[in-house]
């Protein structure tokens, strides 16, 4: 009867880029996937996977009235979404909720205020004694059919005094939105809505078969999936640093050429005597233009080849080491 319940309402992604992108990419999969384990087991998942800066930590909650099935669909649903906040070393992805988001199509008459106000104080008292988790429903009064309704949710990483107050800070937050129909607010802890249409689930203590079935599909796919994602991050990692290295070859092989020539060998004529035995015809290799090429053994072993130009015999002669 009211919005969707599985809307990706917001991504927030980190500011500080990952450590070493070959070991996030791996520990982010081992991650979700350790998670997804728990998550079909109890509808929540805390985890991590490495060590040092490499660390990767992790953690999902459905909200308390989605059945088993519900929950493994909107987990597998946020798990494929969180990529996208990559290379950044962090995110958050939320299904129905917000900081403070009001329904402002309709506005409500005081009955349904206080009904409303009534029925978040239940839901605050209830929730830190239940798991962290409350329902509520309250008559208008001078209706016939019109109630409010209110989900309050805490992340059960909370202790029951932590639980108390985030709700509190919640509900003062929440109050704002009226008068309109609905309202929601996500705090870091703890998640709280109300409307005057019936969006809660019905509660189910068992699930069917069929149900569990569905359950390890959806588990396999959404892994198969976070695998597809973590391989093509990879792939792109790998082709960025091979272009890297490419790129830094390319220089390395500019600075070696400039290098070289700049350390070309010069001699004089008379050093080049003595290597190639005063020119001698033994030593003599061939005619090319402008000149005779020799072969001369240089004091420290290395042979060249030196070509003797038809020119004056006092001027450097320019020669390059032979294999």
């Amino acid at each position: 009867m009211a919005e969707p319940r599985a809307t990706t309402v917001q991504i927030a992604c980190g500011h500080q880029l990952e450590h070493n992108s070959t070991i996030y990419v791996p520990n982010f999969v081992a991650t979700m996937e350790k998670i997804s384990g728990k998550m079909r087991r109890t509808g929540f998942g805390t985890t991590f996977t490495g060590t040092g800066l490499d660390t990767n930590y992790g953690l999902a909650q459905c909200y308390g009235d989605l059945s088993l099935l519900d929950c493994v669909l909107c987990y597998a649903e946020a798990r494929t979404v969180l990529p996208q906040c990559f290379p950044y070393n962090g995110g958050r992805i939320y299904l129905d909720g917000d900081n403070a988001v009001c329904g402002n199509r309709t506005r409500k008459n005081s009955s349904f205020q206080a009904a409303t106000k009534q029925a978040i104080l239940t839901a605050v008292q209830d929730a830190p004694s239940n798991k962290g988790y409350a329902r509520s429903k309250v008559s208008v009064s001078g209706t016939v059919n019109e109630s409010a309704y209110v989900l309050a949710d805490c992340w059960r990483t909370l202790n029951t005094s932590s639980c108390k107050a985030c709700l509190e800070n919640a509900s003062s937050s929440i109050l704002g939105c009226l008068p309109w129909e609905e309202g929601r607010t996500l705090k870091t802890g703890c998640f709280m809505r109300y409307s005057d249409k019936d969006f809660l689930n019905k509660e189910q203590r068992n699930e069917s078969s069929k149900g569990n079935v569905i359950v390890l599909v959806v588990a396999v796919v959404s892994s198969l999936i976070v695998f597809v994602v973590g391989i093509a991050v990879g792939i792109y990692i790998l082709k960025h640093r091979y272009i890297q290295k490419k790129r830094r070859g390319s220089y390395d092989a500019e600075k070696l050429a400039k290098s070289l020539r700049r350390s070309s060998l010069n001699f004089k004529y008379t050093s080049l005597e003595k290597a190639t035995g005063s020119f001698d015809e033994s030593n003599k290799l061939g005619q090319g233009g402008f000149g005779t090429v020799y072969k001369g053994v240089l004091p420290d072993g290395r042979e060249i080849a030196i070509k003797r130009l038809y020119f004056n015999t006092n001027i450097e002669q320019r020669i390059s080491t032979m294999k």
